[in-house]
């Protein structure tokens, strides 16, 4: 127990650092005593046409994603779930840097200091970020494994929706970085879904997950509204989830039923689109490859 609590104790060290470390560097970018950190985002700056979808670009990062998908899954095989609070938080100090890269590279490079509410950091996708970071401090009970269950059940989905059908930046940095934030995300989600030991009961997986998914999808929408004033001159429109009152759906069969309907049956349909179809297709995966190693075993013997 005293080896946790020390474990938590650094970890929870670490994130204060990285946050006291951040407010640092935001402060002296804002007084001009960081000219070389300017000079390092601007260096990454480069103006490129949107790469695209299925094009070179996008395969070459489908294959390293796949690639990274099947080793992360063989990986967690041969893991226990003792290791998932290490790996959560190494993923969620890999999320945190990439997110600050892409906030001060926006703020500071692409719109001169105008913030864009386009990027502000609570899409879907952006959740692994606070809960990979939270999750490793938090003591074992079920908020911690419905938590669990969310990010590996609806972010895995979340990951590979974007992955193949992303929606490319005029910038390269910008590019790379939504494909590898979203090849993390999948890798993170294989792992955890095989050394977890997930896909056994849909029922108890994938039902206690639910509550988590709606209350992320009623915040978005709540933030939506509140920072809809704040953000009416942005250079890109304020739309969490993509499902804001206020903005466009481009989704296959949401955005279809927005048009026909309206918003609320479009945000009702998206969210059971995510439950049983995105979330289930995840558990399947996991529940096949349990029956696969079982037959594989068996023949064995």
């Amino acid at each position: 127990m005293r080896v946790r609590f020390t474990v938590k104790k650094t970890r929870l060290a670490v994130l204060l650092c990285l946050l006291c470390a951040t407010a640092v560097l935001i402060f002296a970018l804002r007084q001009g005593c960081a000219d070389w950190l300017l000079a390092i985002l601007r260096l990454t700056d480069r103006v490129c046409e949107i790469p695209p979808a299925f094009g070179s670009f996008h395969l070459c990062w489908l294959v390293a994603c796949a690639v990274l998908a099947v080793v992360s899954a063989m990986i967690g095989l041969r893991s226990s779930a003792r290791h998932t609070d290490s790996v959560l938080f190494a993923f969620g100090v890999g999320f945190f840097l990439l997110e600050v890269y892409k906030q001060l590279y926006s703020f500071y490079v692409i719109q001169d200091r105008v913030y864009d509410f386009g990027f502000f950091p609570f899409q879907f996708c952006s959740l692994p970020l606070y809960l990979c970071l939270l999750l490793p401090l938090l003591r074992e009970g079920r908020c911690k494994e419905a938590l669990l269950r969310f990010l590996v059940l609806f972010e895995t989905m979340g990951g590979c929706l974007v992955m193949t059908y992303p929606a490319f930046y005029d910038r390269f940095s910008l590019c790379i970085h939504t494909m590898l934030w979203h090849t993390l995300m999948i890798s993170l989600g294989c792992f955890l879904l095989f050394s977890r030991g997930y896909g056994r009961s849909w029922r108890r997986e994938v039902l206690p997950a639910v509550p988590v998914f709606l209350i992320s999808l009623a915040l978005a929408t709540l933030l939506n509204v509140l920072l809809h004033p704040m953000a009416q001159n942005s250079p890109n429109p304020l739309n969490l989830y993509y499902v804001s009152p206020y903005g466009i759906t481009h989704f296959i069969v949401v955005g279809d039923v927005r048009r026909l309907f309206g918003w609320f049956p479009a945000i009702l349909t998206y969210a059971l689109l995510f439950i049983f179809v995105g979330a289930t297709l995840v558990f399947l995966v996991g529940y096949l490859t349990r029956i696969l190693i079982s037959l594989g075993s068996t023949r064995k013997k």
